[in-house]
């Protein structure tokens, strides 16, 4: 029994991005329990994220966990919970998005991902992403069948991102991807799950799987990203990080801005321009600028700051109120002035969350009865 291997269960269920984010606490666990076996539970449409992970032994699908959906990730966890007691694992990490791990945002998402394993991190924390062969070879086909040597520069972005970080209408991405390949030395390729009809010069990449798109970094020049799961693949072992433009909304329910992520991080930021006040004339000006003259030209008349708010904490303390979770809205305070300081914005924000916590549980629960 003494050299039985320790069965340890890592719970991230999604999104692609935090998946990521946490093959580094998988490489991690394969240092602090040396000889273990580890499952990680996750969702099947973000299962292909970590196949031939070599840190991953076994993989558990749960479908049965919608994402957002509390009550079901609650019953899930204590199912963990019995599982554990009695002797299926060892060792459970849930390091999830939800439920009282909300409690471990730190401005970041990868930051709150980190957070939720209890032991120091010290592997690099460059998410691991192994593509085969045959994957290799269709994104190099793919490149061969569009051409893509011919052009100069080959821009790839991220349209239609699920992270929550921007909202781009496909008309105004059409347009200006129209205008940018008006230059014969100029294709745009834009990847999503959603196909369209490709030219030959504006490129659908919907066929390539989420994987793929690291190999496909390799054949570009530049990036126009969300902040969503394209964005972090660049990132990844089978990518290369691109000089990237990232549009986004800075008052998402999670922010997550590359630029604070690359500082904290130590991923070097450069090459980054974001953009929160968008529209077609200023982001075909921004690329063009780059294009036509440099990117640090480009970063200087272009590049936009976040202004520093605490919208996502006054979300997080209400839905932890909500569940009574009294320690976690301790945790999150904590982890907050750790990251902020005694910040008057944040003081402000935690203020408001507390005083009208009791008259938003009273509406949200009005409106529930009312559509019942």
């Amino acid at each position: 029994m003494g050299n039985s291997k320790k069965k340890i269960l890592l719970v991230q269920l999604f999104s692609n991005g935090d998946c990521l984010y946490a093959t580094a606490i998988a490489r991690q666990i394969k240092i602090d329990f040396p000889n273990s076996e580890l499952t990680w539970a996750i969702a099947s449409f973000c299962k292909n994220i970590i196949d031939l992970n070599p840190y991953v032994d076994q993989v558990r699908v749960v479908d049965d966990v919608p994402k957002n959906d509390v009550v079901a990730f609650r019953k899930f966890k204590k199912k963990i919970n019995v599982e554990k007691a009695a002797g299926l694992w060892d060792e459970v990490f849930i390091t999830t998005n939800m439920d009282d791990n909300q409690a471990l945002y730190d401005g970041t998402i990868r930051g709150m991902v980190l957070r939720a394993y209890p032991k120091k991190i010290t592997v690099p924390l460059q998410p691991v992403l192994i593509l085969s062969d045959l994957e290799k070879q269709r994104v190099a086909d793919f490149a061969v069948l569009h051409n893509l040597a011919k052009y100069k520069n080959v821009i790839l972005w991220e349209f239609a991102p699920q992270s929550g970080q921007a909202n781009l209408d496909f008309s105004l991405v059409m347009k200006i991807s129209e205008a940018l390949t008006s230059r014969k030395e100029n294709c745009v390729i834009l990847s999503s799950a959603n196909s369209f009809s490709s030219s030959d010069s504006i490129i659908d990449a919907s066929i390539l799987t989420v994987r793929e798109n690291a190999a496909l970094t390799h054949f570009c020049t530049l990036m126009i990203g969300c902040s969503s799961g394209l964005t972090w693949i660049s990132t990844s072992s089978a990518g290369k990080q691109l000089p990237m433009v990232q549009l986004l909304n800075a008052k998402t329910d999670f922010v997550n801005l590359p630029s604070v992520d690359f500082k904290r991080y130590g991923i070097v930021y450069e090459n980054l321009i974001e953009i929160f006040e968008y529209n077609e004339k200023n982001i075909l000006d921004c690329v063009l600028s780059i294009l036509d003259k440099d990117f640090s030209f480009a970063k200087h008349q272009f590049a936009q700051k976040a202004y520093l708010q605490f919208n996502t904490t006054r979300k997080i303390v209400y839905n932890l109120l909500c569940y009574f979770q009294f320690y976690a809205v301790f945790n999150h305070i904590k982890i907050s002035f750790s990251v902020y300081g005694f910040n008057l914005k944040l003081l402000s924000a935690l203020f408001q969350s507390i005083l009208f916590f009791p008259f938003k549980l009273i509406l949200n629960r009005s409106r529930k009865l009312i559509h019942k």
